[in-house]
């Protein structure tokens, strides 16, 4: 009998080991990125301020800056992936890159395949040719083709618009925020409903032609997607988020490049 009870009590030892291995397997993420001294960071760079192509071709940009910072802060180096927003939390998933710092507005779907460390909020605005009629709300939609970045908040904001009954006249879809500003430069759109930023970037750039009309939504989160399982890593970089906003490189950030504090 007593060796029945050994026998089992190995086996209730092993079944524990083997599901604490497992845990530690699926949560080491953390202690990969410092033994390998590099933070793999995804970026789609069509999103200018937060993520674009650098002078050098190298990726730049609100979310490239914060990413770096944060690494440092991690003891390590970052390194950019850069890659298409459509296939972006899939090369998460397939653990091509550590992490997501790339602009992402923190809807219930993404929060079902990732998790999220938040560390900005950002509105949707609308944004007209400076000689065209300025769209202030919803209303205003009715009879215009509206331009949006494909798989985005603004996308998704326009179609329930449009299924609630405002008659937009056709909402068309590109695949990258440069794509929708050369639409409506080319009489493609005759509004856009892009994140904040985005549009304060190109209104910087060329104010004699593009104007920001009105606020689609009030500001919302935006996140640094991981993993669900690599809580360590998440607990980490929220850690290092708390540290940034408390020290003032969070403020330092956005006044760099949007010239205050976004979301207030």
């Amino acid at each position: 009998m007593r060796s029945l009870c050994q026998s089992l009590g190995c086996v209730v030892l092993l079944i524990a080991f083997l599901s604490s291995s497992r845990g530690i397997a699926a949560d080491d993420g953390l202690a990969q990125i410092k033994k390998a001294g590099k933070l793999l960071v995804a970026v789609d760079t069509t999103y200018p301020p937060m993520e674009m192509e650098g002078d050098n071709g190298k990726p730049a940009g609100f979310d490239i800056d914060l990413a770096k910072e944060l690494a440092k802060r991690l003891g390590v180096s970052a390194e950019f992936v850069v890659m298409p927003w459509d296939g972006i939390i899939a090369g998460l998933a397939a653990k091509r890159y550590d992490i997501i710092c790339s602009a992402m507005n923190m809807t219930p779907e993404r929060a079902r395949q990732v998790e999220f460390v938040p560390y900005l909020k950002m509105s949707q605005v609308f944004v007209a040719k400076k000689d065209g009629a300025a769209v202030a709300k919803e209303q205003d939609l009715v009879g215009k083709v509206i331009g949006v970045q494909a798989d985005t908040t603004s996308s998704e904001y326009v179609e329930k618009v449009k299924k609630s009954g405002v008659l937009i006249k056709e909402i068309k879809a590109f695949k990258g925020a440069t794509d929708v500003f050369a639409a409506l430069r080319a009489g493609q759109a005759d509004v856009l409903v892009v994140d904040e930023p985005v549009a304060r970037h190109f209104v910087k750039r060329d104010p004699a032609f593009f104007r920001i009309t009105g606020r689609a939504l009030a500001p919302e989160p935006i996140g640094i997607a991981t993993r669900k399982a690599e809580h360590k890593l998440q607990k980490e970089l929220l850690h290092q988020i708390e540290a940034m906003r408390a020290d003032g490189t969070l403020t330092k950030l956005q006044v760099a490049y949007f010239g205050a504090e976004l979301g207030t």
